[in-house]
């Protein structure tokens, strides 16, 4: 984030980590014991386009990947719990075809079993005084430096 060279990646980093900061910071912690705020230091060895990376690596079931999902009732669900809530969902229908079958009255069918819902999202916006509408900010003032000095 030396304010110079903007295909680091420091224009996506502070959107993200203005929409999912908190996030990021835990998971980054947890999963790699990357603490965020050493991006702000010099020399840490961190910069915006390496810890993209770490981001972009971070598992499904984590607190960013959920939130940008829908929310935090996506905590925990990758591909293999959505393949059991199928099996228990399919288990619940061959039991109630066979009760049906068997049955003199029709029973009432199962309820399928409950998945997170995604029909809430977020909306991300860069307002002023964000660390991604500074950032830009910043970014967009040495480009206009560098363009006057060289």
């Amino acid at each position: 984030m030396d304010g110079v060279n903007s295909g680091g990646g420091s224009g996506t980093l502070a959107r993200l980590i203005d929409d999912y900061g908190e996030y990021l910071a835990a998971d980054l912690l947890e999963t790699y014991g990357i603490d965020i705020r050493d991006l702000l230091v010099p020399g840490s060895g961190v910069t915006p386009r390496w810890l993209l990376v770490q981001i972009k690596n971070l598992p499904i079931t984590s607190r960013f990947y959920s939130e940008k999902r829908g929310g935090q009732q996506f905590r925990g669900w990758d591909e293999s719990r959505y393949a059991i809530v199928a099996v228990v969902n399919a288990v619940r229908a061959l039991q109630f075809t066979y009760v049906a079958a068997h049955s003199k009255q029709k029973p009432k069918p199962p309820a399928p079993f409950p998945v997170p819902d995604s029909s809430v999202r977020k909306q991300s916006s860069q307002r002023p005084g964000s660390f991604a509408f500074i950032a830009k900010a910043q970014l967009a003032a040495a480009k206009r430096r560098k363009q006057v000095t060289g």
